[in-house]
């Protein structure tokens, strides 16, 4: 993401958008490099990521880290970078590592079950860490994956799924401005249980709102003493929000 040197604004439009194939289908996802303020986007490495990603996620936290996953946690470091070797190396899902300000791995993001000739993609299988947790990279990584779907690969629709239990992921998926739109009751079996599976989406058409949302709220000036001053919510409603706050 590029910023004016003036204003230290996100520039709209920064990033050139992908190529369509001729038939009018959406571009296959693939991980690329997404620059942000507080971090970057990048693929998922599994022979630099896995051993410091398997120490970030198995510590005092570990079960609460690896709940609401399909996997995990696993017992020992060989058998997480097995995993994450394969992950890495399935066509159908374009991991993304999420950098820190130092460049190393805190967590990681995942396109997948994309169907391009409908414009459909998902947003799942995310591992955030503790230390990227409540973040504010950890918005951010969220708004350039978004970004990354709507206005570089021209997606119409990016779904969002989790579990009913997983509370945290249902807030998120709210706070982040996704629709929720049911439930598949018994929709998949997580580690042997079945397991009701609520519906999220986001469709282009409310991206520009979301995306006006998620700049201004990233922007330095919405933080006092590393708090925010105004939430997203917030910043979504058309009754309060104008425009991007300016930076000071």
């Amino acid at each position: 993401m590029a910023f004016d040197t003036e204003t230290d604004q996100p520039v709209v439009g920064s990033t050139p958008k992908a190529t369509q194939v001729a038939s009018g289908d959406a571009p296959v996802p693939v991980a690329v490099v997404l620059e942000g303020r507080w971090g970057r986007l990048r693929p998922l490495d599994a022979e630099r990521d896995a051993a410091r990603l398997y120490r970030l996620s198995h510590d005092e936290h570990t079960e609460a880290t690896w709940v609401d996953m399909k996997v995990g946690p696993f017992a020992t470091e060989q058998a997480f970078a097995e995993h994450v070797a394969a992950l890495v190396a399935d066509p159908k899902r374009a991991f993304f590592a999420v950098d820190g300000p130092d460049g190393e791995a805190l967590g990681w993001l995942c396109l997948m079950e994309a169907r391009p000739a409908h414009h459909v993609v998902e947003l799942g299988y995310v591992l955030y860490t503790p230390p990227l947790q409540r973040t504010r990279l950890a918005s951010e990584a969220l708004y350039l994956i978004m970004r990354h779907v709507f206005d570089d690969l021209g997606y119409r629709r990016l779904e969002w799924t989790c579990t009913s239990t997983n509370q945290r992921s249902r807030s998120a998926a709210l706070r982040l401005g996704f629709v929720y739109e049911g439930t598949h009751r018994q929709g998949l079996f997580l580690k042997g249980k079945p397991c009701d599976i609520p519906m999220y989406s986001m469709l282009s058409s409310e991206w520009p709102a979301n995306r006006a949302a998620f700049e201004a709220w990233l922007d330095p000036g919405n933080f006092r003493e590393g708090r925010q001053v105004r939430s997203l919510a917030e910043l979504r409603s058309p009754r309060d929000f104008t425009g991007p706050l300016l930076s000071i």
